[in-house]
């Protein structure tokens, strides 16, 4: 797991592979320069009441909002754009270290977009709902929210990988066999993508690293 996210890393400064990068670091930042704007332009229409303070603390709270989800959503919108970019970071990746690895009958370009939004769409829910728990146990709410995206992330991006190349439910089948591995593999992504700034690379080094780790376990069963 640890050799699949070194060689993931320094792919991310290979200069075949920084139109992928910049592309998809790109659509992250705007994505949440988008979800700022629309905070503070709805900020706008909240009424006062009378209270001229009532408008500085919509915004207040509105910034806790975007802090928020700059930490807490980092992984579904990771698992978003790693559907988007999955074919790109894919080829790129095998062409380099995998030359021999073809693709063969997987999923369509729609297919692993509509698999990888759907996946995204199940994360976003439960991280939405897990968002109370920060405040009310400080601490046990993270561990639950990496737990659950530990699973999660592993999932979306060793499928994504792996349907590319099988059927659906031989990639299901191949992901359960290896599940710690992918857990564990999982949970990493999950942390960076918690981190300001470098959730930015989080869907590309994701995808990257998950791509390793398919071609790895194929080769290894």
């Amino acid at each position: 797991m640890l050799s699949s996210a070194a060689a993931a890393l320094a792919q991310m400064f290979d200069r075949k592979f920084q139109g992928v990068v910049w592309l998809g670091v790109g659509s992250t930042v705007l994505l949440f320069l988008l979800l700022m704007f629309a905070l503070q332009w709805s900020v706008r229409f909240v009424p006062d009441f009378g209270f001229s303070w009532m408008q500085d603390a919509v915004a207040i709270i509105s910034g806790a909002v975007l802090t928020i989800s700059f930490v807490f959503l980092g992984a579904p919108v990771a698992q978003a754009f790693a559907s988007i970019f999955i074919d790109r970071v894919a080829d790129a990746v095998e062409a380099k270290h995998y030359p021999d690895s073809k693709v063969r009958g997987g999923a369509s370009t729609g297919e692993l977009l509509f698999a990888g939004l759907s996946f995204a769409a199940v994360s976003l829910v439960l991280n939405l709902l897990a968002i109370p728990l920060q405040f009310v146990a400080i601490g046990i709410g993270t561990l639950v929210v990496l737990f659950v995206n530990g699973y999660l992330t592993g999932r979306t991006f060793f499928e994504l990988a792996a349907l590319r190349h099988m059927a659906p439910r031989d990639a299901r089948a191949l992901r359960r066999k290896h599940r710690v591995r992918l857990f564990l593999g999982g949970a990493l992504i999950s942390f960076l993508a918690m981190i300001p700034i470098l959730n930015f690379f989080v869907p590309l080094f994701g995808a990257a690293m998950m791509t390793h780790e398919f071609n790895k376990l194929v080769r290894s069963s």
